[in-house]
């Protein structure tokens, strides 16, 4: 998982700040389970995965640059949440929703 998770954020050019504030951890933990020094909680283990399915569909639909920017813009269609607030808070389906329909050219 650790692979997944550095080779998603970094299509994505998110740091370890970014990552421990959308899972709500600080950014030493973050760094800890990318070194593999320690491995994440089963609660905290869904979180990545889920927050890894969706930074790999966003960098799929976007380059590096516009996708950070993506997840800290308040979005029309989320309501003018910003995606990483929603990811905070455990709503990622509502966020892979958005990239989807970005991907159809539903709304840019």
């Amino acid at each position: 998982m650790a692979e997944r998770l550095g080779r998603a954020t970094g299509q994505i050019e998110l740091d370890q700040a970014d990552l421990a504030r959308m899972l709500e951890t600080n950014p030493r933990t973050v760094s800890r389970w990318l070194s593999r020094q320690t491995a994440p909680r089963p609660d905290a283990r869904e979180r990545l995965l889920e927050l890894i399915a969706v930074l790999e569909n966003l960098s799929g639909v976007l380059r590096p640059e516009p996708a950070h920017d993506w997840l800290f813009t308040p979005n029309d269609s989320l309501d003018h949440h910003k995606p990483v607030d929603l990811l905070r808070t455990g709503e990622f389906r509502r966020v892979l929703g958005a990239i989807d329909a970005m991907s159809e050219g539903v709304f840019v």
